[in-house]
């Protein structure tokens, strides 16, 4: 039992695992930074494309977002095809 509790892993003993942690960290530092961007551009969205807004301001918001859902539908289902294929 006090082996399944232990809590030195090998992967922290290796001579490169400070490295990879800095990496993993600054990685998902960029990523949290992409996703506040892409949540600034939404709310952009929002306040641009609200009532009373143009019809042409709405129609270029609900043809881009559209087109923007499709082919982020697309390469998120590619990407987990080969996900799944790569199991």
């Amino acid at each position: 039992m006090d082996e399944e509790c232990n809590s030195e892993s090998p992967q922290f003993e290796r001579p490169d695992s400070d490295e990879k942690a800095v990496k993993l960290i600054v990685q998902d530092q960029d990523y949290t930074r992409n996703i506040k961007e892409l949540q600034a551009y939404l709310d952009k969205v929002k306040e641009i494309a609200k009532p009373g807004c143009s019809p042409e301001v709405l129609k270029m918001a609900l043809n881009s977002m559209s087109t923007l859902v499709s082919f982020l539908s697309r390469v998120s289902s590619s990407s987990n095809r080969k996900l799944h294929a790569s199991l």
